[in-house]
């Protein structure tokens, strides 16, 4: 008597991990059919197989149907077969050749177990002195972009505002400009001002282009082997930071782009296993190189529409770069003073107008090439530091003549 069991998405984790417990191995129906491994699937004496991805194939199709039913019945006698009960309620019609009962899943979820307990740090919830505070981080650590942090003021202000009124969930940034002028450093500025010393969330959507970028993203449908929570879910939850980068948005699947879509009005989302995700308090930084001239052809109207800030990040002056410079050798020489070991020279207090004396500051555009750059030059200063104090420390030799 083969039965079909039924789980909502709500007891679908815990479904999988009590089968993969005891044992089992999991596979879709459709998966099953295209394993080039067949013969030895067949004889899995613990093997369970997931029609939810079938049913909707089958219905109109009586070949098709007719192949999966002597599929099924080739399979061993203890087999298990699970399914999604949405998906089999209404192709239940279709399923009726093929198993004798159809039972629901009895296992119990305690929904509040369910709800990730990490408290998020989010903007909304700081009080007005810790609000002004992450302004002014903002204000000082990012380089440049002056309209940028005059917009992000007033309308992170409307967003504690509206927000507190459940009429803006999240508060989404669309920053666009060239490579290395400061937009993902606006996220990791952020981060670092909400929640010290936690992770940032941050998926790069370079990674996800192909067609089946969303599974990745929000994991696999259920049924497949191998479904487990998308990456996205996994990064949030790794983090109390109430923050999320999100790099390369041009270059996301419309799929994708859809998926933001419903979250930016939302708030939130729901993973292939069934686990819900809040996201309501969030900031969201979305990144894109896409020239400002083409944004309206690259994205759609609608899509554009759900960000609440977009800036465009201008290249960095020259005065901007050379404030870079000073500041990061500045910094450098502090900790190298209060930390570094004995025995490495010691720097000079004008090491950071030598700095700017010798780097080709204007030579880039790029402020992560004019870090890697400005490291360069003081690891070299340090390294002919280090010689020279050798040089001068050295003991005299005396060949004495007898």
């Amino acid at each position: 008597m083969r039965k079909l069991v039924t789980y909502n998405k709500s007891q679908y984790k815990a479904l999988i991990d009590q089968l993969g417990d005891g044992g089992f191995k999991l596979m879709s129906l459709l998966e099953l059919h295209g394993s080039d491994q067949i013969s030895e699937l067949l004889s899995e004496k613990k093997l369970v197989v997931d029609v939810s991805s079938l049913v909707g194939l089958l219905s109109g199709d009586l070949q098709l149907a007719s192949k999966f039913e002597l599929l099924v019945h080739q399979l061993p006698f203890g087999t298990l077969y699970i399914g999604d009960d949405k998906t089999v309620n209404e192709g239940a019609y279709q399923l009726r050749t093929m198993f004798d009962d159809i039972i629901e899943c009895d296992i119990e979820i305690d929904k509040d177990a369910q709800k990730d307990k990490r408290v998020k740090r989010t903007l909304v919830s700081f009080d007005e002195l810790e609000f002004k505070q992450v302004l002014t981080t903002l204000e000082s650590e990012l380089i440049g972009q002056i309209e940028f942090k005059r917009s992000f003021e007033s309308r992170s202000r409307s967003f504690r505002l509206f927000n507190a009124l459940d009429e803006q969930p999240v508060f989404s940034l669309l920053l666009l400009g060239p490579s290395g002028v400061g937009k993902t450093e606006v996220a990791k500025i952020l981060c670092e001002a909400i929640a010290p010393c936690q992770p940032l969330p941050k998926v790069n959507l370079g990674n996800y282009s192909s067609k089946d970028s969303l599974n990745s993203l929000i994991g696999s449908p259920r049924g497949y082997m191998g479904s487990e929570e998308g990456e996205l879910g996994k990064k949030i939850d790794s983090s109390d930071a109430g923050i999320l980068l999100v790099d390369e948005f041009e270059k996301a699947e419309p799929a994708v782009w859809n998926f933001f879509l419903d979250l930016l009005e939302t708030g939130s989302f729901t993973d292939s296993q069934g686990m819900e995700h809040d996201l309501r308090g969030f900031i969201i930084v979305f990144t894109t190189n896409c020239p400002l001239g083409k944004i309206n052809e690259t994205f759609p109207a609608e899509l554009l529409s759900r960000f609440n800030l977009m800036s465009h990040f201008s290249k960095l002056s020259v005065s901007d770069k050379k404030f870079f410079v000073e500041r990061y050798v500045s910094m450098f020489a502090k900790k190298y003073r209060e930390t570094a070991p004995s025995g490495l020279p010691t720097l000079p207090d004008d090491i950071a107008d030598r700095a700017m004396m010798e780097i080709d500051i204007e030579a880039t555009e790029n402020i992560r090439i004019l870090k890697n750059t400005t490291r360069s030059w003081i690891s070299e200063f340090v390294e002919k530091a280090r010689k020279s104090s050798s040089i001068a420390t050295q003991p005299s030799i005396i060949n004495a003549q007898t």
